[in-house]
Formats: structure tokens, C-alpha cells, sequence
């Protein structure tokens, strides 16, 4: 305890001693020494910044914002992005939660909440209403897996109570994907969206993507599909023949791939067949008439035209007709056929198998016979997993080679503990380093010569003065610099050895003014006596 009082003490001392100008220095050596080394020690220590939200609308990004500087968390924007240290992103994000933050960005039925007095009318009853509407379906679509964005806009009927006719309702939803949306997902969305407004048919709603096209609804690009039913269908092809092989040739000893060729035309054919033979009848019409003529004979005589006259012959005729219509009805056949896109053509399949697991000796005599014998079970079994129909014009292709070895060098390895250890504290183990080399520069390079070398004015000859007084109180203050455990001429010594020309010409001036004063000092008798262990 002692000792460390003493090597206090001392230290400071030393530091008294010292010029202002160097004290200066030496406490802006210290300070930049400090700095430095709290600003290295926070990189080194500090949390790694990790995204806690991104995407946000500017007011609701506020909220968070404020409530992060109110928290006393520190946090970094990067764009639309907001990066908080990593230890805490968790905890932030459950403190946030708690306090109903981030706020939706798209609102449902809470805005009809804000619809109430006596000063709304029904028209903004109404458009709140669809408003609402159409928030709840948007984020019924958000939930989707892949849906980034979506808006509903939904055809409000708006008809008159006058009016007799009704317009239909439509509906558009426009979305972006990070990946493809497959068809039915777009059919589904167009049910889900019809469903939700009373009176809305499906296909009158349309699903909208801005690279795409339009997905589902009128006019809706379908050409397309077939192309990624196709894709699909190989796939699964592909798989199905794999887990037949596997089994036998070992796993990655079996390469399939399969092409399914799909018609892409839609087209409708109507027939109509008569049947001459089965004919019956339709219709049957009878029309009968008859009529009867009387006709006279003889000469006009004047008796003729008396009253009671003379009488004279005549003659009658009767007429009867009979007509009868018949219509028969023949039988008619009427078919119409609708071929949609889709309808597979041809179905081609290419296998290639690893001779060397099939336990095929190349140099064996029946080597050529055996393979041909399996390539053959092979076929015949993938043709039958694969429901394959030659005369449709499915074709399929067996070969049977080695396959090469890659070597092991060639092989991506996983990183080791030591790659993945440099990878994460690498920057923390340098900004650790570089801290450490400064303080060793700081400390050897300027605070080390600074308390290590001695004042130089105490034994200078412009701070003796004028005099031999002045010239004793010099040398006084300078070996009252020295500890007083200390040898005084040790330290003369090694004064005199680092700057002998200030020394020779102290002591130069000090024998002069002697022999002017005729007087003796007692510092001067001293250098003088140990002037032979001064100049060694």
C-alpha cells in the first residue's frame, strides 16, 4: 500500500514539475487516448443492427419511430427500413405489439366506428360501407403466402329506386406476387371476392397483376396454362419413375426426365345424324267435298213464258272429292363436342441408369445380353407406371452407362467452426485489435517520453539568471526535481552525459562568474570535483 502511495506520488511529482505547455500535451495525449479507445470499445462491443420493420406508411412508421426514442432504444433508418440491435429486436417487437403498433396499414370495418351523428347522410354511409368492404377483403388477400401488395376496388351499385333495370356488380383485384400465382389461386380470389358482395357473380371479377396481365376474369389471358399444367405434370412424372428406380439402382444412380406435350387449342365440333329408316308420323289431314249441277232441255216457245205454261225436260249431275295429307317426322341426332386446352398428345420419357450399380461386369461375356435384358424390364415397367399408349405416339428411351465419379476437391465443403467463427467476430476481433494497438502507440510513443524526460529549463543556461545566486537556485530547482532517496550527482551525471553542451556551458559560466566574485559554490565545487565522472 505503501508503495503504490510512493509510485503515486512520485508520478505526480513528475507530472508538477513538468512545463505547462507539456502538461498540455500530455493531458490532450490522454484525452485522445480515452476517445479513441471508447469509440473502438463500442464498435467491438457493440449489437449488430437487425431490420425490425420495413415497407411502412410514413405515419405509422412515426409511431414506431416515436416510440422507439421514447424507450431510450437506439435505432437506424435505412431508407424505408428501420434497423434496431439485434439482442433486442424481439423484446422491441412484443413491447411494440403490446401497444397495437405498427398499425394496420389497411382498414376494415373499424372506419364504420368513425360514421356516426346525425350529419351523415346515407351516400357517405354507404361509400364508408364499401370502404370497408373492401379493407377486409384486402386483407383477407394479404394473408395469401406470396400476395406482397393487393388492392380491391369493388363496382358500388349506385341505381335509382325509380330505376326498373338493375346493372351488374363487378369487382377488380390488383396484386403483386413475389412468385408466380397459378390459376386456381386467381379462381379462388375471384369466388372469395363474389362471395363477400351480395350480388356479384365470380367471372365478373377480374384479377389484375401488373406484370402478368390479367389472371382471372374477362378477357383473361389463359394461354399459359396448359403450358404449366404441362410443366407440372412432368414433374410428377418425373418423381413417380424415380421412386420406382431408386429402390433398385440406388439413390443418385437414376436420371429421368420427362416432356408431356398438351394441346393448347380450344375447339367445338356439332353434328347432326338423320335416320331415314325411323321415320313416323307427324301429321295426318283428310278433306273430303261433294256439289251437285241441274241443267234443262228443249226450245223456248211463247207457251214457255205463260203462267202454268207447257212444261219442258231438264237434267242434274252430282260431284264428290276426297283429299288426304300426311307429314312424318324423321329422327335427328344432334352432337356437339368441346375439346378445352390441356388435352395431352404425347408423353416422351428418357432414363439414364448407372451401369456400375446394376452390378454389370463390362468384361463378362453375356455383359452386352444382360443389359439389354434389363433395359427391357426397365421399359416395360416405367411404361406401365407411367400409363404410356404407343399408338397415341408416347416414346421412351432406356440407356444404361457409367456414371462419372466427381472427385471429392470438386465438392463445395461446409464451412468449418473455425470459417464460421472468423466470419461472425471477425470485424469485432479487428476493431478489438486495432483498440489495443492504439493504446500501445499512445502510451509508449506520447505519454511515456513525456513523463520519462526531465525538464530541461531547470539546468539551461537562460534559466539560471543573472549571477551566481541565480545560477545555485537553478541548480537547486534542478535537483529538486530528483526524489530526495535519490543520489543527486547520479542525476548530474546522467544530465551532464544526454546534453554535455548545455552542461559545459553552465559550468562554463558558473567558473567564470567564480573568478569574477572571487567567491566559492558550494554546486560549482561539486561539478568541479566530480568533473572527471561528468565528462565519462
Amino acid at each position: 500500500m505503501q508503495l503504490g502511495a510512493t509510485a503515486f506520488m512520485k508520478f505526480f511529482d513528475t507530472i508538477k514539475a513538468l512545463p505547462p505547455a507539456r502538461q498540455l500535451m500530455l493531458a490532450a495525449a490522454v484525452a485522445g487516448m480515452i476517445a479513441a479507445m471508447s469509440f473502438l470499445f463500442q464498435g467491438a462491443t457493440r449489437d449488430p443492427m437487425t431490420l425490425l420493420y420495413s415497407g411502412l406508411e410514413p405515419a405509422h412508421a412515426g409511431d414506431i419511430i416515436k416510440e422507439l426514442e421514447q424507450s431510450g432504444i437506439s435505432y437506424e433508418i435505412k431508407g424505408e427500413a428501420i434497423f434496431v440491435p439485434q439482442g433486442k429486436r424481439d423484446s422491441i417487437r412484443f413491447t411494440l405489439a403490446q401497444q397495437g403498433l405498427p398499425r394496420p396499414s389497411v382498414q376494415g370495418y373499424e372506419l364504420l366506428d368513425q360514421v356516426n351523428g346525425f350529419s351523415v347522410t346515407s351516400e357517405m354511409y354507404n361509400a364508408a360501407y364499401w370502404r370497408a368492404k373492401e379493407g377486409e377483403l384486402t386483407r383477407t388477400i394479404l394473408a395469401i403466402p406470396g400476395v406482397s401488395s393487393a388492392r380491391v376496388h369493388i363496382g358500388a351499385n349506385l341505381r335509382s329506386g325509380f330505376s326498373r333495370s338493375q346493372p351488374n356488380q363487378t369487382a377488380s383485384v390488383t396484386l403483386t406476387t413475389a412468385r408466380d400465382m397459378t390459376a386456381g389461386q386467381a379462381e379462388a380470389i375471384q369466388y372469395m371476392v363474389a362471395l363477400a358482395v351480395s350480388g356479384l357473380r365470380a367471372e365478373d371479377v377480374a384479377v389484375i397483376d401488373p406484370v402478368r396481365g390479367i389472371l382471372a376474369g374477362p378477357k383473361a389471358n389463359r394461354t399459359e396454362e396448359p403450358a404449366m399444367a404441362a410443366a407440372s405434370q412432368a414433374s410428377l412424372l418425373e418423381q413417380k419413375i424415380l421412386s420406382l428406380l431408386e429402390p433398385r439402382v440406388g439413390m443418385g444412380n437414376a436420371r429421368v426426365s420427362a416432356t408431356v406435350d398438351v394441346s393448347r387449342h380450344r375447339q367445338v365440333t356439332s353434328a347432326v345424324t338423320y335416320d331415314p329408316n325411323s321415320r313416323v308420323i307427324r301429321n295426318r289431314t283428310t278433306n273430303d267435298s261433294s256439289g251437285a249441277n241441274a241443267g234443262g232441255g228443249g226450245g223456248m216457245t211463247v207457251a214457255s213464258n205463260l203462267p202454268q205454261g207447257g212444261e219442258g225436260g231438264g237434267s242434274s249431275s252430282t260431284n264428290k272429292n276426297s283429299t288426304e295429307t300426311v307429314s312424318y317426322e324423321i329422327n335427328e341426332t344432334r352432337t356437339e363436342v368441346e375439346t378445352l386446352p390441356g388435352e395431352v398428345q404425347r408423353i416422351t420419357i428418357a432414363v439414364l441408369l448407372n451401369e456400375q450399380a446394376l452390378g454389370i461386369d463390362p468384361a463378362a461375356a453375356d455383359a452386352a445380353t444382360r443389359a439389354q435384358q434389363m433395359a427391357a424390364d426397365f421399359e416395360k415397367l416405367i411404361a406401365s407406371a407411367a400409363g404410356l399408349d404407343i399408338a397415341r405416339g408416347d416414346t421412351i428411351s432406356i440407356e444404361l452407362m457409367p456414371f462419372q465419379v466427381v472427385p471429392v476437391d470438386d465438392l463445395i465443403q461446409a464451412p468449418g467452426m473455425f470459417e464460421q467463427l472468423m466470419e461472425r467476430y471477425f470485424w469485432s476481433g479487428l476493431q478489438a485489435l486495432l483498440l489495443g494497438l492504439v493504446v500501445i502507440v499512445l502510451g509508449v510513443g506520447v505519454v511515456r517520453p513525456m513523463l520519462v524526460q526531465k525538464p530541461k529549463d531547470a539546468l539551461s543556461p537562460e534559466g539560471v539568471g543573472e549571477g551566481a545566486g541565480a545560477g545555485a537556485a537553478g541548480a537547486g530547482a534542478a535537483i529538486g526535481v530528483v526524489d530526495v532517496e535519490s543520489d543527486p550527482f547520479a542525476y548530474l551525471k546522467d544530465y551532464a552525459s544526454e546534453r554535455q553542451d548545455e552542461t559545459a556551458a553552465l559550468l562554463q559560466q558558473w567558473l567564470t562568474e567564480d573568478q569574477q566574485t572571487g567567491q566559492s559554490d558550494p554546486i560549482a565545487a561539486a561539478f568541479d570535483n566530480r568533473k572527471v565522472a561528468v565528462n565519462e
